[in-house]
């Protein structure tokens, strides 16, 4: 897929961190997986793209190498849920090659 950039803020710091999503669709509990690289530091992280409002209590994402901590994990998670809201793609906008 094509990696996209996202700027967040982490403990204080303005942060460009490249994006890339590694699946074609979620899995049964909604999470989707993203290579997420910055300038030091790169791993996998799930995060919950589904549309529908998550309980407190639901986990938004989580990294399996624990290279992010778990409040960064729910920053950079948040920030591709914004992201993937954000683009707001119609189905007429789209090009099927079958």
């Amino acid at each position: 897929m094509v990696p996209f950039n996202l700027q967040i803020e982490l403990h204080e710091r303005l942060i460009t961190l490249s994006a890339e999503q590694l699946d074609q669709l979620s899995d049964n509990l909604g999470y989707m997986r993203y290579q997420i690289r910055t300038f030091n530091h790169h791993s996998v992280i799930s995060v919950n793209i589904e549309d529908d409002p998550l309980d407190p209590e639901e986990p938004l994402g989580f990294s399996e190498e624990e290279v992010f901590l778990a409040d960064e994990v729910i920053t950079i998670a948040t920030a591709i849920r914004a992201y993937n809201n954000s683009r707001k793609l119609n189905f007429d906008q789209m090009h099927f090659d079958f």
